[in-house]
């Protein structure tokens, strides 16, 4: 056979296959394919009609794309907004919410504000940005979640670093404590059997990268893709060892003006689409200081209004997801209550936040990591182990709770009819959004940003 119509015949097929991948169909109703082939961070929702709106970031500028079609097939990305300083990654990003009668997308910046953006849900011109945190440079963490009730209300929680002697503990240790000092204490301190961020005890941890480097203190940061990274760091904060020096640099330029702070919750509420918001009230500050700093926070509302807001707690050095409830439109909040049976004591954060999901039938149920282990609850005295992974989201419909999270490389879903995660995909950053008759879920492949309906 000639050469030339060997190649065009590979050609051929080169393409078929890569047409045939961006959407798959069958008598299941299963459709995959490319929301875009750019940006990072997505964040999905679902509207009154069934409409499904995602949101993220590519450098400082904001896309969006919906279906109408439930989750068949998706726009062409456009344009929300541009905002210099747009943070993405660290599980930092977009976020949507829908009214009934608006789009209204949110954002946080490197100024350590939070913005949003609204439009007519039929109209194609975004206005915007508008501030919603109420005190200048206070969202500092960059950690934010957005969620629409019926009646129309908008409700913006994050976490805040403000300083408020109102909430500062009865004894607030201002000791200046030398570089030193600090890695004496660190290492007369250090319990080898201790679970560290990355889901191993220490004595794990050392036995896979050997001994530290002398005088070094061991720290752990966060990649772009989420993933928890050790480094050894001299007394001067300098990289001595680290598992991926140009992440940790990519790291440390982000935080570079960073301190420690004492991370409480907030929130805020706008009753005209996001155009204003109420002044910042403030939902939980821990009573050992500071809530787990770098985890993102998750809102949802049920059907009555009513107010749900999970995050992971800080006492005693166990670190937990909590879930506190509002009946009376975010005026007051009930006591936190811890979800699942076990506790998680680590030095470090896990960043990893979790997601919450309130059925039709009005109940709610979480997702989280501990120690590497996923687990869906409902309460402090229920747990359901899932399988082992990281980043984990969650989403209900009348049928069925669905959850998908990360097991390294690997997108695996489940559902609360199936007792085996199965693999879907490669990446990281997966979501899912439950509609009337199907799950769609979403993660960030070397391809772009990929969507799959089961």
């Amino acid at each position: 056979m000639d050469v030339k119509v060997i190649k065009r015949f590979a050609f051929f097929m080169l393409i078929t296959l890569v047409v045939m991948s961006c959407k798959e169909t069958g008598s299941t109703g299963n459709y995959a394919g490319l929301i875009s082939t750019f940006g990072d961070q997505p964040s999905i929702t679902l509207g009154a009609n069934d409409e499904i709106a995602v949101v993220f970031g590519n450098e400082e500028s904001i896309y969006f794309s919906e279906s109408k079609d439930d989750g068949k097939s998706f726009s062409e990305p456009s344009l929300v907004g541009n905002l210099k300083g747009l943070i993405l990654g660290f599980s930092s990003g977009p976020s949507i919410a829908i009214t009934n009668s608006n789009m209204v997308v949110t954002a946080p910046s490197r100024s350590g504000n939070i913005f949003s953006w609204t439009k007519p849900i039929d109209g194609t011109t975004w206005s915007g940005p508008f501030q919603i945190n109420d005190v200048d440079a206070s969202v500092k963490e960059c950690l934010m979640a957005i969620t629409a009730t019926p009646d129309g209300r908008l409700y913006s929680t994050w976490i805040d670093t403000r300083i408020d002697k109102r909430t500062m503990p009865e004894s607030h240790d201002v000791t200046k404590k030398t570089p030193e000092a600090e890695h004496k204490k660190q290492k007369s301190d250090l319990d080898l059997n201790q679970m560290t961020p990355k889901g191993i005890t220490y004595k794990e941890l050392f036995d896979e990268i050997g001994a530290a480097p002398q005088g070094a203190k061991l720290a752990f940061h966060g990649d772009s893709d989420d993933n928890i990274l050790w480094v050894f760091l001299d007394a001067d904060g300098n990289a001595v060892k680290a598992e991926n020096l140009e992440e940790f640099k990519k790291f440390r330029e982000k935080n570079k003006n960073h301190a420690k702070v004492e991370a409480k919750i907030y929130v805020s509420y706008s009753d005209d689409n996001g155009k204003s918001w109420s002044k910042s009230d403030l939902v939980y500050k821990s009573p050992d200081g500071s809530v787990c700093e770098c985890c993102k926070p998750s809102i949802s509302s049920n059907s009555e209004g009513q107010i749900y807001i999970m995050f992971r707690n800080n006492i005693g050095g166990s670190r937990d997801l909590h879930v506190t409830k509002s009946v009376d439109n975010a005026a007051s909040f009930s006591k936190p209550e811890k979800m699942g049976t076990g506790t998680w004591k680590i030095n470090g954060c896990p960043m990893d936040g979790g997601g919450i999901t309130i059925s039709d039938q009005g109940a709610f149920n979480t997702v989280w990591q501990r120690n590497g282990e996923v687990f869906m609850s409902n309460s402090e005295s229920n747990e359901q182990q899932l399988g082992f992974g990281r980043s984990p989201a969650i989403s209900s419909n009348a049928n069925k709770t669905s959850i998908v999270f990360t097991m390294g490389e690997d997108i695996m879903t489940t559902d609360s009819k199936l007792t085996t995660p199965e693999k879907i995909g490669i990446g990281s950053f997966p979501k899912v959004i439950a509609t009337k008759n199907a799950a769609i879920y979403f993660w960030i492949s070397e391809a772009g940003i990929q969507y799959k309906r089961i």
